[in-house]
């Protein structure tokens, strides 16, 4: 269908709705979004209005109870059409869906004298009339080109979401890769430190036997460290500050320096 064929179905549904009884209320909203459902560019209408739109929020807002006079309330006109547009739309969703009652819904906010006839007759005047008037006002400008045509509008929408996507997560795969980068330059560090220090250790003065329990030390802090376990590497890493306690010359500001390292990887090691 062209545009103009899609807003003569909508007015024809919407008409139909607007002059009905109540008895056929439901039936006449099964219609009327079938005539929207229908059409591209009613329907891009709708989505652009329902974007970010807070229906909870705008229901407490527009329509009002009032606990004084016995539950009933009233509706207050949404001054933004993007409101209108999206508060009625879901409105005609949830009593489609068998979420909202139209009789209970009407007689809470609509109530005139206590007749559901009247009541159904205010509903059509101040919500459905300017709906159907703002829907109608909306696609005449579209079709004139006077404004974008609201399926391009959302197309380019998702195309930006879908791009801010990309470069958000492109972002985090450059800070996950720089992390891991960062990460493998610590453990390289670490292990050239502990390297060194088993050479200290065979190269020393010390008993054959204090030097094989220097080297395993020195062998579980690696091991622990290739394994990424934080407890392993917490034990292993204290027997290692015992070890540099006691031979502090062997060892000068090796605690610090792997300290260092380590808690760039593992977080903070005490």
């Amino acid at each position: 269908m062209t545009k103009r064929e899609e807003l003569n179905a909508f007015i024809v549904r919407a008409d139909e709705f607007i002059d009905s009884k109540y008895i056929l209320a439901n039936v006449k909203i099964v219609n009327l979004l079938k005539s929207i459902a229908s059409s591209e560019t009613l329907m891009a209408i709708f989505k652009g209005c329902l974007t970010d739109f807070d229906y909870t929020k705008a229901k407490n807002e527009y329509f009002i109870k009032n606990v004084l006079n016995d539950g009933k309330g009233e509706f207050i006109m949404p001054q933004s059409s993007r409101e209108l547009l999206a508060l009625t739309f879901s409105l005609l969703m949830d009593f489609d869906g068998g979420k909202l009652d139209v009789g209970d819904f009407i007689s809470k906010y609509f109530y005139e004298n206590g007749s559901i006839y009247e009541g159904y007759s205010a509903f059509l005047r101040l919500v459905i009339k300017p709906f159907k008037a703002t829907v109608v006002n909306l696609m005449e400008n579209v079709i004139e080109g006077k404004i974008q045509d609201p399926v391009e509008a959302v197309n380019q929408e998702q195309q930006l979401r879908a791009q801010k996507q990309a470069e958000e997560m492109a972002k985090v795969l450059k800070e996950k890769e720089l992390e891991e980068k960062a990460c493998a330059e610590s453990i390289k560090a670490i292990k050239n430190f502990l390297k060194e220090d088993r050479k200290k250790v065979k190269a020393s003065g010390l008993k054959d036997e204090e030097k094989e329990d220097l080297a395993l030390i020195i062998s579980t802090l690696k091991s622990a460290i290739s394994s990424g376990d934080k407890d392993a590497i917490t034990y292993a890493f204290t027997a290692y500050k015992f070890v540099c306690k006691a031979h502090p010359l062997m060892f000068r500001g090796r605690i610090k320096a792997v300290k260092v390292e380590l808690d760039k990887t593992f977080g903070e090691n005490k």
